[in-house]
Parts: structure tokens; C-alpha cells; sequence
């Protein structure tokens, strides 16, 4: 097993839809003042509310771990 890769499953890679686009699509559904909601968000998310609130506090995203730089 290869650290740092997941390996999509077969469903995964049929719909186009991952595990972390399905848990972002399931938490944007939380309440906005909802703290779990958007450190998850800010933290792993893709979407667009995600990328405005790493732009707004000068948060990257690095591609290869699909984190923002500092979440562990």
C-alpha cells in the first residue's frame, strides 16, 4: 500500500464522485455558524464556498495531500 494515495472504488471512479465530494455535498448541509462545518470545509473541501474561505484568511490548498497547508 502506497501512503498518501486512496485508491478510488469502482462506483467512485463510474460516477465521477468521490468520497470527499460526497462528504463536502453532506456537510455544506450543516448550518453556516456550524464550527465542524466549515473547519471541515475549510480544511479539505474543493468547492467554491471552500476555496473563498481559504482565499479569505490566505489559506492554500495543496493537490497532492487534497488539504489545506497545515491540516494534519
Amino acid at each position: 500500500m502506497t501512503r498518501g494515495i486512496i485508491v478510488l472504488t469502482a462506483s467512485e471512479l463510474q460516477s465521477g464522485h468521490d468520497r470527499q465530494s460526497h462528504a463536502e455535498n453532506l456537510i455544506r448541509f450543516l448550518p453556516r455558524d456550524h464550527d465542524g462545518r466549515n473547519t471541515w470545509l475549510l480544511n479539505y473541501g474543493r468547492g467554491e464556498e471552500a476555496q473563498e474561505m481559504r482565499r479569505a484568511r490566505g489559506v492554500r490548498f495543496d493537490p497532492d495531500t487534497q488539504a489545506a497547508e497545515g491540516a494534519r
